[in-house]
């Protein structure tokens, strides 16, 4: 089974506009309101998918509800912790006609050590051998430190695979602990090893720099110039699909279901790869931030190109 955290879910205001100028008054094309958080978009994902999967995290208010109606999909077992009081972050996207995406994200209400070591419980006793545990998005929100390092800590020994998608000291610090996958962009990648990452062989470099140090599976997204990910002492580069791009937010997230879907169906990892490449391709020809449509991702998936590189 694959399960989920988002621990700082949100609500997302898309604004559309045919282009953002700055100091001026900007014209609304379009709006909606959509679906928040990475956690959240990892589970839809896989409901797209039709992978039945366990969404856990903690909600407020009147958009906590929002959140989870979003939710409310016959593959999705919501393990949500919901409280009346506060409310849960709105985000706002800014999407350009030109494909440009600008995010403004909320911080979040701070969760208490009370509410934080509720959730955690619950996690141990409903998360077990075998099952997948998807850590991903802004944890630092918490009075628990490093949230998703301690999620990792209290389901040691259980044989989950965890799949770290996070930033600053919660990814430097889960490193230690050995997660099955973790997937940071460029700039994360730089962060890690401390160093400017600035083309192709600085990625592969650091890559190998980091399977090294026992990390089974390494996934560097790269914008527009696809990805590359190792597994099994090989390095495997996916070239880019050429797609009408219309909102790059959620792409990784995207990226990371298909990752965690091929994983969890034991399907050879080059096409687990190729389902990645897919499902993140088809979510940016998508006017929202969540979700793809699976029939275009299954035509796109015949076109992904991948090289391995030794």
């Amino acid at each position: 089974m694959i399960c989920t955290l988002t621990i700082n879910p949100a609500m997302d205001r898309i604004v559309y506009l045919k282009g953002l100028s700055l100091g001026n008054t900007n014209r609304i094309t379009g709006q909606k309101d959509v679906l928040g958080g990475k956690g959240t978009h990892v589970s839809v994902n896989l409901g797209i998918l039709q992978c039945r999967n366990k969404a856990y995290g903690i909600d407020f208010g009147s958009v906590g509800l929002q959140i989870e109606e979003r939710m409310n999909d016959g593959y999705i077992d919501m393990r949500f912790d919901h409280y009346e009081y506060g409310q849960s972050r709105t985000n706002y996207a800014i999407v350009e006609e030109n494909g440009c995406c600008t995010l403004m994200s909320e911080k979040g209400r701070m969760i208490t050590a009370e509410e934080g070591e509720l959730l955690l419980k619950k996690m141990e006793e409903e998360i077990g051998s075998g099952d997948i545990l998807v850590l991903s998005g802004d944890a630092s929100n918490t009075e628990i430190p490093l949230f998703y390092v301690e999620a990792m800590k209290r389901l040691a020994g259980k044989n989950v695979r965890f799949l770290l998608d996070s930033s600053s000291e919660n990814l430097k610090e889960g490193l230690k602990l050995k997660p099955f996958l973790i997937k940071p962009n460029e700039d994360e990648l730089g962060q890690i090893l401390h160093r400017k990452i600035e083309n192709d062989d600085d990625v592969v470099a650091g890559i190998r720099e980091l399977a090294g140090e026992g990390i089974a599976c390494i996934a560097v997204t790269c914008g527009g110039r696809g990805s590359f990910v190792s597994y099994q002492d090989a390095i495997y580069r996916v070239h880019p699909l050429k797609v009408d791009v219309i909102n790059t937010i959620g792409c990784g997230d995207a990226f990371l279901s298909g990752m965690a879907y091929g994983l969890d169906q034991e399907l050879p990892f080059e096409e687990t790869l190729r389902i990645a490449s897919a499902v993140s391709s088809a979510t940016a020809e998508s006017h929202d931030t969540v979700g793809f449509d699976p029939k275009r991702a299954k035509e796109l998936m015949g076109q992904v190109r991948i090289e391995t590189i030794r």
